[in-house]
């Protein structure tokens, strides 16, 4: 487990003593933010701490770093992004373990012999406890490591492998992004028990995508939601733009932070694209929002 003293220590060997800090970490952690930032601040650092929402780790806060004068963007909780992030100000990212325990009878549940293991940055040190408990019920895990809610390519690599998946952690993001044929397991830590996750199946899925390309062939305008988020941006938005104006429609690019059902309503606009995190389709919407992925099987 990582303490607030082992983080100073952390960022002690990366900065200087004297930098300003701004440090940065999602909604579950910041009961520890005051605490670190003292810790921090009694190691000689200036430390200020962004309590916007985070996201994960394509969510950094440069724009509040650089309107502080920040020299390093500590963001705690989440591992380097998968993907690229560019900032003009460094980003140390530092993991934090969050203490667990679970209740081994409750595995019984799981029907399955060949189950792969999956969870979070936060909880993934139980992923190998599990599946040594997992081996003394008879079962055959097999461990595919951490996933990120638009970033199950752990997962995929041993689906051929297993019967059914066993998430590990805490919330139903992650474990939602799991889109396979095979049974997913939940090990809910919070509950401390194991239930079945359910998953919308592919036909389902196909058969949504069908009624949103038929609101977009109704609608008259069309909306394509940006995200100002660095790890969310995406750069083609233009090229989609006049993808879309060859149908016929008037389009319009909003860039915002965070995208809400609110945010929307009152705007003047049929349909919108969603560019940003693709599990921001599956929330609640007035209007129809549809992934960018998904368009372009249509309109690619």
């Amino acid at each position: 487990m990582i303490s607030v003293q082992k983080i100073a220590e952390a960022v002690s060997a990366k900065a200087r003593s004297g930098s300003k800090l701004l440090l940065q970490m999602p909604e579950g952690l910041k009961i520890h933010a005051v605490e670190i930032a003292h810790e921090l601040e009694k190691a000689g650092y200036s430390v200020v701490l962004s309590n916007d929402p985070c996201y994960g780790a394509c969510d950094i806060r440069e724009h509040e770093a650089r309107m502080v004068n920040a020299n390093l963007i500590v963001h705690v909780g989440h591992k380097r992004f998968y993907k690229e992030i560019k900032s003009s100000i460094p980003v140390f990212f530092i993991p934090f373990e969050l203490k667990a325990d679970y209740d081994k009878k409750q595995l019984a549940k799981i029907k399955e012999i060949r189950v792969g293991l999956v969870s979070t940055v936060n909880y993934s040190y139980l992923i190998e406890p599990v599946a040594k408990d997992l081996s003394a019920l008879g079962k055959a895990p097999v461990i595919a490591g951490e996933i990120l809610g638009c970033n199950i390519e752990a997962a995929k690599s041993i689906d051929n492998r297993v019967d059914c998946f066993l998430f590990v952690g805490t919330g139903k993001f992650h474990p939602s992004g799991l889109k396979t044929h095979r049974p997913v397991y939940f090990l809910d830590l919070e509950k401390n028990q194991v239930e079945i996750f359910d998953i919308k199946d592919a036909e389902r899925e196909q058969r949504i995508k069908y009624a949103k390309i038929e609101k977009f062939r109704s609608s008259e305008t069309v909306g394509i939601l940006l995200s100002s988020k660095h790890g969310q941006f995406f750069h083609e938005f233009e090229h989609l733009k006049k993808r879309i104006e060859r149908t016929g429609k008037k389009t319009h690019v909003l860039i915002m932070d965070c995208i809400t059902n609110e945010r929307l309503m009152g705007l003047k606009i049929d349909f919108f694209i969603n560019t940003a995190c693709p599990r921001l389709a599956e929330d609640h919407f007035d209007k129809p929002v549809m992934n960018v992925a998904d368009f372009l099987e249509f309109y690619g």
